[in-house]
């Protein structure tokens, strides 16, 4: 069993809850931006798999390589992976926050999902995703739009979509768009 030292279960609870597929479902994004046709799809904060075991049961040939700063986190991914016999559910721990462990040029698509706000150097990170990411290949930013959202609690830290843009462009990757998909996220995508 996972060791849930430091992590809070609530929160946990709160990232399981299957209700939140009603703001946002991972496999909006497969919807709207596809990988490169080979390489493993990386998720850069994975948490409890909120995108990794969805991509992982919707893709069983590619590999999902799961990556949190958590080891808890890692630990709850690896035994959600086996119970559902996801073979292709590779959860790494990350060895700092902006240190991916993978090779250069190997990702076929990274995704980072309700993360980007969460930063305290976003630039370090974004340019460590572009590293690991084939020529060609793109980042996927979901995060809170920023501002009040109703219905919602307000608070907590937001970046705006267009500074996810600025950051993003400045990292290196090209192409960079918004995808207007979700109604209180934005996704903003980037061709490394």
């Amino acid at each position: 069993m996972a060791d849930l030292l430091k992590m809070d279960p609530a929160r946990i609870a709160r990232l399981r809850d299957p209700a939140r597929l009603k703001q946002i479902d991972p496999a909006t994004i497969l919807g709207h931006v596809q990988p490169l046709a080979d390489g493993p799809i990386i998720d850069v904060g994975a948490g409890v798999g909120f995108v990794s075991l969805p991509f992982a049961r919707l893709l069983p040939r590619r590999d999902i390589i799961a990556c949190d700063i958590q080891a808890g986190m890692i630990e709850l991914l690896t035994e959600d992976g086996a119970a559902e016999g996801l073979a292709n559910l590779k959860p790494k721990l990350m060895p700092g926050p902006a240190e991916l462990p993978l090779t250069d040029a190997s990702a076929a698509m990274l995704v980072m999902l309700q993360v980007h706000h969460e930063l305290d150097d976003a630039m370090s990170l974004l340019r460590e995703c572009r590293r690991v990411l084939q020529p060609g290949a793109p980042l996927v930013i979901v995060d809170w739009i920023a501002g009040d959202i109703p219905g919602m609690a307000s608070g907590g830290r937001r970046v705006a979509a267009e500074e996810i843009r600025r950051q993003v462009a400045e990292s290196g990757f090209r192409d960079v768009t918004d995808h207007p998909v979700y109604t209180v996220h934005s996704m903003t995508v980037g061709i490394a």
